[in-house]
């Protein structure tokens, strides 16, 4: 499940029924992540379109009709260039929800954005960075964006059963006393990893017994593994595929990375926090928000392995320093519970309900 899929799997079940109707759709057909909050019994309808065309207009246009829709939330590009349009045609509010805060936005969708920018109602970032993404490259007016930063359920990152952590560590293959060095999250270009495989063979060099564990799948996933081969690292180097089982990982690390070139505000980050493991991150979008040098972690600069291998080694050998970093992590961790994160949003759609009710009254 990527990172919007992760957040519909704790946003649902957390609405408040009493006072909201919340039903998610898919754009396209049924998909592994989609499949995923099946499993968890969250509810997906499917709109079926596999690529833009005039009738995925009309398909939201007929959603809300059915649902009788009030506010039209939307994740995804397509999802924000087809729903602002049917908003303002159905005479409903929408917000378009921007999760990254990525270097360069397509040529296509820049003209798309610039044509849609009146159409625009409320737009929500999930962090400073996000909200300059928004303004300088998606030409949303800063007064129509709200700063949400996202969260994660921290009870459910307490550490794990130590019997159940151990048990792990040795299906893995992790010698016992070995430190572990892990990374979670998408394997793909902004997360960096190919810079965090150049750090390991510098780690490796000082601590040879280390092991880094990187959780997650993505396209980049085999090309990452035949680079740990072609670095002479394959052996200490476990790429463990998808995990449903984040939390039990995350105890297996006395470090986990952030080695992204790029990024809005990572779900991986807050749950890191929660599990109160030490971090070590680079300096980019909201992980510089989140992370505060020297207090709750160790800061690198983007595509610097070197740099992050010191941090490593660091965290590693200064174990005072690492306890220290860990323990204000996880105190700082209590501001960003997924359910501060979902009564925000309440917040919002109550605010555009009542402003909708007072336009049309």
């Amino acid at each position: 499940m990527h990172g919007a899929s992760r957040l519909f799997s704790w946003w649902m079940p957390r609405f408040d029924r009493e006072r909201f109707n919340v039903k998610l759709y898919a754009l396209k057909r049924p998909d592994p992540s989609s499949r995923a909050l099946e499993s968890e019994g969250i509810q997906v309808s499917y709109l079926g379109k596999s690529a833009p065309n005039p009738t995925t207009l009309l398909a939201f246009l007929r959603v809300i009709g059915r649902e009788q829709a009030d506010i039209l939330h939307l994740h995804g590009w397509i999802s924000a260039n087809y729903g602002r349009i049917a908003g303002r045609l159905a005479h409903i509010p929408t917000i378009m929800h921007e999760h990254g805060a990525h270097p360069s936005v397509p040529k296509a969708q820049q003209i798309a954005d610039r044509l849609l920018a009146r159409f625009t109602h409320t737009a929500v970032a999930v962090s400073k960075a996000g909200y300059d993404f928004l303004v300088e490259k998606r030409f949303v007016k800063p007064s129509l964006i709200r700063v949400i930063f996202n969260g994660a359920p921290i009870k459910e990152f307490a550490p794990a059963d130590p019997d159940a952590a151990a048990e792990e560590k040795a299906r893995l293959g992790i010698p016992p006393g070995g430190p572990v060095i892990g990374s979670v999250g998408r394997l793909d270009v902004e997360k960096g990893i190919s810079y965090l495989l150049q750090a390991a063979k510098r780690v490796l060099a000082q601590v040879p017994d280390a092991r880094f564990v990187i959780v997650g799948d993505g396209p980049k996933r085999e090309e990452l593994e035949a680079e740990a081969g072609d670095l002479g690292i394959r052996r200490s180097i476990i790429f463990t595929g998808f995990r449903s089982d984040v939390p039990l990982l995350q105890s297996l690390m006395d470090v986990q990375v952030f080695a992204s070139l790029w990024d809005g505000a990572p779900l991986t980050a807050f749950e890191a926090m929660a599990a109160g493991r030490a971090v070590v991150t680079t300096s980019v979008g909201g992980l510089a928000e989140i992370f505060e040098d020297g207090r709750t972690a160790l800061v690198a600069p983007p595509a610097d392995p070197q740099a992050l291998a010191d941090a490593i080694v660091r965290m590693l050998t200064d174990r005072a320093l690492a306890a220290e970093l860990a323990s204000n992590a996880g105190a700082a961790s209590a501001k960003y519970d997924i359910a501060q994160t979902v009564r925000n949003l309440e917040s919002l759609y109550q605010e555009l309900y009542d402003g909708k009710r007072t336009a049309s009254a």
